[in-house]
């Protein structure tokens, strides 16, 4: 198993890009990276799914998605397991570009690794490096431990 990596453009106006891309790679297994809604700022502490400084989050669904349940529980236990913070969440809305890689080819199990942004979507968003260096570990772990036999499972 080779891992690739690949960008993709036009997330915001229907993720066109990942469309194409996923075409184009036609991955096994796929792990996205998101810049995700903070909402730590003025909502009650029990309605707060994703903060700053938390770690990053991964999501099981939002409004075209719904994460591979097996793949999202692997990645969830490891970062669990390696003491590296991760937080989940459930989006009503919004969508990310593995909405079209999970549903390209004949389905790809995908995880959308978020980092916490507060502010996004305007000029001025505010994320953490710490919630960075935890994605980017997150990220290393979970390629460090799929296999052809670990993805079979999913």
């Amino acid at each position: 198993m080779n891992p690739v990596g690949a960008w993709a453009c036009q997330e915001e106006v229907g993720t066109r890009g990942a469309a194409v891309t996923a075409r184009r790679v036609k991955p096994a297994a796929a792990i996205v990276f998101e810049g995700c809604p903070a909402d730590d700022t003025v909502a009650e502490p029990y309605m707060i799914q994703t903060a700053v400084k938390k770690g990053p989050m991964l999501r099981h669904i939002d409004a075209r998605m719904i994460t591979h349940p097996r793949f999202q529980r692997f990645s969830l236990d490891l970062g669990e397991k390696l003491g590296i913070p991760v937080q989940s969440a459930v989006r009503s809305g919004g969508s990310t570009n593995g909405a079209p890689i999970h549903l390209s080819n004949l389905g790809v199990p995908c995880i959308v690794i978020g980092l916490p942004v507060r502010y996004i979507h305007t000029h001025h968003g505010i994320a953490s490096y710490a919630d960075f260096d935890s994605a980017v570990k997150l990220a290393c772990a979970v390629l460090r431990a799929l296999s052809a036999h670990v993805l079979k499972e999913f």
